[in-house]
Order: structure tokens, then C-alpha cells, then sequence
């Protein structure tokens, strides 16, 4: 059963699209790492903006296809008149893609992120009856500090799916402990995300010499969970101790950007932060290269990709102690605060020192071994193997 090539259907709540390139790029890689060794076969819908007429895109390489349809947003007057549309438009969307692979020998229904995959799901079971179900969850909705988890369509189609599904994967233990204080209960698994360890690696070339401590963050930006005024405040205190250093901020968020960069401009940190907008993955192992640091003081965390991209470059990692991220960063190879208050962090990175921590071909190999599409493609395989 170990070698027996799976047909994989993955089905997304949240996947790179026109409106937001970097949303769910973890989950592709998810399949494309099971690609490797399975059949996938992605499907996804969402509505965008300026988007006049329904748009369908089929990608197709060896063991890896994509089936992704974006159509214009819909809107009504009445609320309760715009959610029914919505849900309707988004059902018949996917039951359209699902319809379409007919002929497809579907052994595998992989959903990535419950909701709103589980309402394709539900149909795609009826579709492929023999096929197994298996969820990865990574949504922060679950945990009280974001208490996103609440409505009867959210909680009933996600009863609904858990219940059918042969088992649950996870990205930290935190997420499984949030998911059973909402009685769903299964078979849970710890799982690690991908990191493209092709394309962030030590790259010797793209470091520039300096006694400027130069600090990286790459995130949505978003306050709520990534506490960029708690970065700010870091930066004005490493200012107020006379550290020279330099603050480099990657992501889009607009509709808190010009909040932050106030902020940066009420502590006079113009000359010390530079927002750089969003960048592809290429430039972002470009900027880790050209890095001393990277930083996050985020209030919540499931186990943050970004984190084990840093790693592989080789650039140690200070964040504070949320979701998995204690796990995933080994002595040596980064600090984890007690705090995320601006004056403790400040104090860890003043005294900073490269000196003080593994080489980066160290960093790189323990990321290989354990996050790489290779790795984590053979990780996935054998629970799926364990509960069929």
C-alpha cells in the first residue's frame, strides 16, 4: 500500500488568486509535494473584484493539475439576500468543476481548510462514494483569542465534514486542542508545512556587509495577528538605545497600511523602516539573504511557513511563543521571547550577535529534512496509508 499512486482530489477554501497571490500558497505546495509521489487535482472557486465575466483556468503538468474558476463578486442590497446568492453562486460553482472531471479514477478527497471547502466536499462524497476523506486544517478561527468559529452554516457544514473524514491534519498542537474544545472530535495529526528549499537557501552572493542590524518581517501586515505596532514600538526602542539598525516590512495590507506607516512616522522611524509592498517569492529569499534577523511578534500563530524559510536561508529567527512556532525553531537557531512587549524584544536584539548561532548550512539541512516537498510528501503519504 505504500507505493500505490493515490488520484487526490484537493479541494480549497483558500488558494492564490487574482485578489490575493499569496493566499494559500502553503496549501499548493501541500500539492504540489503530494504530486511527487500521487495524482492531484486542485480545484478551487472564489469571487473577485474587477472581474466582469466568469474566468476558468485549467493547469495541467505531470501528476498536477489545477481546475480553478474566478467569477465577479456579487452584491444586493439586502444582506441576507447577498449572503444566499453568494453561497448559491459558490456551490454551483464547484459542483460545475467537480461535474467536470468526470472519468477521473478519484480515490482521495483531500479538503484544505474546512470552510467553505466543505460545501463542494459534501457533494464530491457523493460524486466518488469509495473515495477517502482527510481534512488539513489551518484555520485560526478555533483559537478564543480569535473566536472566529461561530454562525450555524460554519458550525453545521463543519460538524458535518469532520465527521465523515477518516482523519484530521494539523499544522500545530494548539490548533488540535482549539478544534476539540469545539467537540470535533477525530483522528488528528501533526503535519508540517512546505518550504520551497529549491528556492530559499543560503545564497552567499546576496549578502552585504554593514554594522547595520538589518531586521526582516514578511506577513499580511494585519494588526489583529501580527501585532505590527508591537514591531513599530521594537524599532523606536532600538532607536532610543542608539542600535543601528534598519527595519524592512514585506506585505500588502490596504486597509491598515497608512494606520501603520502613521505609526512609523509618530516615532520618527521614516529613515529607519522601509514598507516595501508585496514581493514574489524570489525576491522575499533575496531580502532573508540580505537579512540579520527576522522578526515576528505576532499575538497568534498557527506554525508560520515564513518561519522555516528563514531558517533555510540560514537567518535565525526572534518571535514570540504562539501556535507551534516553539517547535519549529531548534536551539541554536533562533530565540523565542517570553514577551512581546517591545522592551524585551529590543534588549534580545541589541545584544544580537550571528556568532551565537548554528551556520546556516546547519539551518538549511535540518529545513530539508524535515519541511521539504520530499519530506513532507512522505510524511502525508503514510497517514494516508495508516487509515486505509
Amino acid at each position: 500500500m505504500e507505493n500505490t499512486k493515490r488520484h487526490i482530489l484537493f479541494l480549497c477554501s483558500w488558494y492564490p488568486n487574482p485578489d490575493e497571490k499569496s493566499n494559500g500558497i502553503f496549501i499548493r505546495r501541500h500539492a504540489l509535494a503530494l504530486s511527487l509521489r500521487h495524482h492531484v487535482t486542485v480545484v478551487f472557486a472564489k469571487s473577485v473584484t474587477h472581474l466582469k465575466e466568469p474566468m476558468l483556468i485549467k493547469n495541467e503538468e505531470e501528476n498536477f493539475e489545477e481546475y480553478l474558476c474566478f467569477y465577479p463578486k456579487l452584491s444586493h442590497g439586502l444582506p441576507i439576500i447577498s449572503q444566499a446568492q453568494k453561497f448559491m453562486k459558490l456551490r454551483r460553482t464547484y459542483q460545475q468543476l467537480i461535474d467536470s472531471l468526470s472519468g477521473k479514477p478519484i480515490d482521495t478527497i483531500h479538503v484544505n481548510t474546512i470552510f467553505p471547502a466543505a460545501i463542494p466536499a459534501l457533494y464530491a462524497l457523493k460524486t466518488y462514494p469509495a473515495a477517502k476523506l482527510f481534512i488539513t486544517e489551518h484555520w485560526s478561527g478555533y483559537y478564543p483569542e480569535d473566536g472566529n468559529y461561530r454562525g450555524t452554516l460554519l458550525s453545521r457544514y463543519t460538524r458535518q465534514l469532520v465527521a465523515k473524514a477518516s482523519a484530521i491534519f494539523v499544522i500545530s498542537e494548539k490548533l488540535e486542542h482549539a478544534m476539540k474544545t469545539h467537540h470535533l472530535k477525530a483522528s488528528y495529526h501533526l503535519i508540517h508545512n512546505v518550504a520551497d528549499t529549491d528556492l530559499f537557501k543560503p545564497d552567499g552572493s546576496q549578502r552585504t556587509q554593514g554594522k547595520v542590524l538589518q531586521i526582516l518581517h514578511v506577513s499580511s501586515l494585519t494588526e489583529r495577528e501580527k501585532n505590527i505596532s508591537g514591531i513599530i514600538a521594537t524599532a523606536a526602542e532600538l532607536n532610543r538605545k542608539n542600535v543601528p539598525f534598519h527595519l524592512t516590512l514585506i506585505g500588502e495590507n490596504p486597509t491598515e497600511n497608512d494606520i501603520h506607516k502613521k505609526s512609523v512616522a509618530g516615532h520618527n522611524l521614516g529613515s529607519f523602516i522601509t514598507f516595501t509592498g508585496h514581493k514574489t517569492p524570489e525576491e522575499i529569499a533575496g531580502y532573508m539573504n540580505r537579512s540579520d534577523v527576522f522578526l515576528m511578534l505576532s499575538h497568534f500563530e498557527g506554525a508560520p511557513v515564513v518561519i522555516t524559510e528563514a531558517l533555510a536561508c540560514g537567518l535565525p529567527v526572534i518571535c514570540t511563543d504562539v501556535g507551534q512556532v516553539k517547535a519549529m525553531i531548534p536551539e541554536g537557531m533562533g530565540i523565542v521571547l517570553k514577551t512581546n512587549k517591545p522592551g524585551e524584544c529590543a534588549g534580545v536584539l541589541a545584544g544580537y550577535a550571528r556568532s551565537a548561532f548554528e551556520s546556516k548550512e546547519r539551518m538549511y539541512r535540518y529545513v530539508s529534512r524535515t519541511y521539504s516537498p520530499e519530506a513532507v510528501c512522505k510524511e502525508i503519504t503514510a497517514l494516508y496509508n495508516i487509515h486505509s
